[in-house]
C-alpha cells in the first residue's frame, strides 16, 4: 500500500513539473499546409449512417426544453464534432421541432419538445447540407490560408487579426484605386459563391429524392402539402436561386462599397463588423484546424550570421530602426542579420514566470544560461556592428500571480541580465587607457515589456507604473543609455470603435497601461532624459491599419502631449515575406509621419536579393526608404566597414602611435637640448 501511494506521488510530483515546464515555454503559431490539405480531402460524410441512426433514436423522445435537448445530443454526437454546431443551431432555432404545452403533476405549465418524422428529415438534410458546404469550400479556403503557411506568428490572436485582414486586401477594401472594379469584385464573389450554389441545390435534390423514395405513403398524405413543395424542383431552385442571389447581392453592395477607395476611419471600421462574418462563416473554421503551435523543448545559441554586413549606417538613418530577432531563429545558418539597416536589434526570446524569474523559450532559467559566454556571444556580435541590443520579455497570463512580488522578482532579475560587463577585455583596456565612454559594453541596451492581459483595474495599474519607475531606475544606475520599453497590439490601444467622439470632446481613459495616456505619465515621471519607446504591433497586412493608429493618438491626446507621444511611439510590421509592393509604398508613410519604425521578424535567407522586392532583404528596404534627408541609401564600404567593426583595435592603434609620436618628440626635444648645451 506505501508503495502505492508512493508511486501516486511520483506520478503526481512528475506531472506537475511537467505541467510547469509546459506552461514556462514560449510558444509561436504557424500554417502547416499537411493540415490544410487534410482539412480539403476529408469526408465529413463518411460517418452520416451512424449520426442518422443516432438521431432517428431519438424519435418522440420527449424532453422539458429545447436546452435539455441540445444537452442530450452534444453527448450523443461528442464522437462526431464536425456535425455538433448544425445540430445545436437546429435544435435551438428550427421551427421543425416540436413543442406541446402540458401540465405536470403540481399543475406547472412545461412545454415537451420532441422530434417527429419531419423534423428528422429536415435535419438530416442540414447536416448533409453542412457538410457539403464544408467540402467543396475547403478547396477554396485553401487557396486563402495557403498564403499564411511561410509566417510565423507571435501568437494565435495575432494569425487570426492577420488573416482578416489578408481577406480585406484581397478584396481591396478601402486601399485605394482598383481598375476594373467590377469585374474584379464579381469574379471574386464568383470564387466564393458558384460552387456553395451549384452544391445546395444538388444537396437539396438528393435529399429530396431520397425522402421521396423512402417515405411511407401515409406519411406522403400526412405531410403531403410539405411533400410536394419538398420535391418540386422548380420551386426548389426558384427559392434556393432567390436566397443565393440575395446573398451575392449583398456581398456585393459591401464590396462594392469599400474596394477602390480610401475609407475614413468610422467606414474602414464598418467594414469589420460584416467582414468578420465572412471570416467567421467561411474561413476561420479553416485557419483553426490547420493552425499548429510550436513550442521549444531546447535551446539553441544564438548564431547572427552577418554575411557581409558593415555596421549600421544610423548617421543615414531617419530615427530609431528596430529590428525584431525571433528566438526560433537561433541557430538556423540560413538566415542572416542586415545591421546596415537597423540602430537596435530587439531579441524576442525571454518569459517571465509566475515568480518573476526570466526564462528562456524552453523554460530553462535566462540567468543560468546567458551567464555562458557562447549563449551571450551575439550581444557582443551585435555591438561589433555599432547596434544595439534590447531584450523583450512577455507574460501573457495573470491568474494567481501577486503583482508585488513578482515585480520585486522581475526587477532583480532584468538588472542581473542586462547590466552585466561581456566585453572583451582588450575592449575595456581600450576604453579606459583613450579615456573613452562606451556605452556597448553590457549585456544588454535595453528591455522591452510585452505584457499581454495585464489586469485593467486601477490598483494593478498603479502597481505597474510604479514597477515600471523603480526598473528605470535601478538600471539606469548602471547604464544611463538603458532603455525600458513597452510593447502592444494596436487593438488594445485602439478607441472602442462603436463610440465616436467630437473633437472637442477629450476621451477620458479606463484601459489601464494600454492607454497612450498612462504612457505619457510614465514618460513625464523620469527625471533623466533618456527615451523610453511604446511599441505598437500593427494589424497586417491592411495597409489601412498604419493611419489608424495615428488616428487613435489624435483622438486622445493632443497639444504638446502628441508631440512628446509620437516621438515615443514606434510602429511594428510583422512582415509576411509576400507583400513587398505593399511594404515599399507604406515605408514611405512611416518614414514621413513617425519617427521611428520597428520591422520583424528582422531576418534574411542567405541567397535572398540585397533588395526592396519579393524574395529581398528588409535591410536593404530600410537603407532605401528610411533614409534622412542626407542619406543615400548606399551600403557601407569595405573599408570603412573594417574599421569600423575593428574600432577598437584602430583605436588602440591610434592611440599607442599618439603614445609613440608624442615619446619621439619628446626625445627629439631632449636630444637638440643636449646638443645645444
Amino acid at each position: 500500500m506505501k508503495m502505492k501511494y508512493f508511486l501516486a506521488c511520483l506520478v503526481l510530483g512528475l506531472a506537475s513539473v511537467l505541467s510547469f515546464a509546459n506552461e514556462s515555454r514560449m510558444s509561436y503559431y504557424t500554417i502547416s499546409p499537411e493540415k490544410v490539405e487534410a482539412y480539403a480531402e476529408q469526408d465529413l460524410l463518411k460517418d452520416s449512417t451512424k449520426v442518422f441512426k443516432i438521431i432517428e433514436e431519438q424519435k418522440a423522445f420527449k424532453y422539458e426544453s429545447r436546452s435539455q435537448m441540445n444537452e442530450k445530443f452534444k453527448e450523443l454526437f461528442k464522437e462526431y464534432p464536425q456535425h455538433q454546431k448544425i445540430v445545436n443551431k437546429f435544435i435551438q432555432t428550427s421551427w421543425t421541432v416540436r413543442e406541446d404545452t402540458a401540465t405536470d403533476a403540481m399543475g406547472m405549465l412545461n412545454t415537451p419538445t420532441y422530434l417527429d418524422d419531419y423534423a428528422i428529415d429536415s435535419l438530416k438534410w442540414y447536416i448533409i447540407d453542412d457538410a457539403k458546404q464544408q467540402m467543396v469550400f475547403s478547396q477554396q479556403a485553401y487557396d486563402f490560408v495557403k498564403q499564411m503557411q511561410k509566417t510565423a506568428f507571435l501568437d494565435s490572436v495575432q494569425l487570426h487579426l492577420y488573416a482578416k485582414n489578408l481577406l480585406a486586401s484581397s478584396f481591396k477594401l478601402c486601399s485605394g484605386k482598383v481598375n476594373n472594379q467590377d469585374m474584379y469584385i464579381d469574379a471574386a464573389l464568383e470564387s466564393f459563391f458558384t460552387k456553395k450554389r451549384k452544391n445546395l441545390v444538388d444537396s437539396i435534390r438528393n435529399v429530396c429524392s431520397e425522402i421521396c423514395k423512402n417515405r411511407e405513403l401515409k406519411k406522403r398524405e400526412k405531410y403531403g402539402v410539405c411533400m410536394e413543395r419538398e420535391c418540386n424542383m422548380r420551386q426548389i431552385y426558384s427559392d434556393v436561386g432567390k436566397i443565393l442571389i440575395s446573398d451575392i447581392h449583398r456581398e456585393k453592395r459591401f464590396i462594392d462599397r469599400y474596394s477602390g477607395r480610401i475609407c475614413s476611419d468610422d467606414l474602414w471600421k464598418k467594414t469589420f463588423d460584416r467582414l468578420d462574418s465572412i471570416y467567421s462563416l467561411y474561413f476561420k473554421k479553416v485557419v483553426d484546424s490547420s493552425l499548429v503551435k510550436v513550442n521549444s523543448n531546447e535551446e539553441a545559441s544564438l548564431i547572427l550570421n552577418s554575411k557581409s554586413s558593415g555596421t549600421s549606417r544610423k548617421e543615414e538613418l531617419n530615427g530609431e530602426i528596430v529590428g525584431f530577432y525571433p528566438y526560433w531563429y537561433a541557430g538556423d545558418t540560413t538566415k542572416w542579420v542586415d545591421f546596415e539597416g537597423v540602430t537596435r536589434l530587439a531579441y524576442y526570446g525571454l518569459k517571465a514566470d509566475n515568480n518573476g524569474s526570466l526564462v528562456t523559450p524552453s523554460g530553462k532559467s535566462a540567468l543560468t544560461h546567458f551567464d555562458e559566454k557562447e549563449n551571450y556571444e551575439f550581444v557582443n556580435e551585435t555591438h561589433r556592428h555599432n547596434v544595439k541590443l534590447d531584450w523583450v520579455v512577455v507574460k501573457n497570463d495573470w491568474k494567481n500571480v501577486g503583482l508585488d512580488s513578482f515585480f520585486a522578482k522581475l526587477t532583480g532579475e532584468i538588472d542581473e541580465l542586462l547590466n552585466k560587463k561581456v566585453n572583451s577585455s582588450f575592449q575595456r583596456i581600450v576604453n579606459t587607457i583613450t579615456f573613452n565612454t562606451d556605452e556597448l559594453e553590457y549585456r544588454g541596451d535595453g528591455v522591452t515589456l510585452f505584457f499581454k492581459n495585464f489586469p485593467k483595474d486601477s490598483n494593478s495599474t498603479v502597481t505597474f507604473n510604479k514597477f515600471f519607475g523603480e526598473l528605470k531606475n535601478k538600471l539606469a544606475k548602471k547604464n544611463e543609455s538603458v532603455h525600458v520599453n513597452l510593447m502592444m497590439e494596436q487593438s488594445d490601444l485602439a478607441i472602442d470603435k462603436h463610440l465616436l467622439f467630437a473633437d472637442t470632446v477629450k476621451q477620458e481613459s479606463y484601459s489601464g497601461i494600454y492607454s497612450y495616456s498612462n504612457f505619457l505619465g510614465l514618460l513625464q515621471s523620469e527625471k533623466n532624459e533618456t527615451k523610453n519607446y511604446l511599441y505598437v504591433v500593427l494589424d497586417e497586412p491592411a495597409s489601412r491599419n498604419k493611419m489608424i493608429l495615428l488616428n487613435d493618438l489624435n483622438l486622445q491626446i493632443d497639444s504638446l502631449d502628441r508631440r512628446n507621444m509620437l516621438h515615443s511611439l514606434v510602429p511594428v510590421v510583422w512582415f509576411d515575406n509576400m507583400e513587398w509592393g505593399q511594404f515599399s509604398k507604406d515605408a514611405l508613410y512611416y518614414n514621413d509621419t513617425y519617427y521611428n519604425f520597428g520591422v520583424g521578424p528582422y531576418a534574411t535567407d542567405v541567397s535572398a536579393k540585397d533588395s526592396c522586392v519579393v524574395g529581398g532583404n528588409l535591410g536593404a528596404c530600410m537603407l532605401q526608404y528610411f533614409e534622412n534627408e542626407n542619406g543615400d541609401g548606399s551600403r557601407q564600404g569595405a573599408i570603412a566597414s573594417f574599421f569600423c567593426l575593428h574600432r577598437w583595435g584602430v583605436r588602440f592603434v591610434c592611440f599607442a602611435a599618439f603614445v609613440l609620436l608624442v615619446a619621439s618628440v619628446a626625445v627629439v626635444v631632449v636630444l637638440v637640448r643636449k646638443k645645444k648645451m
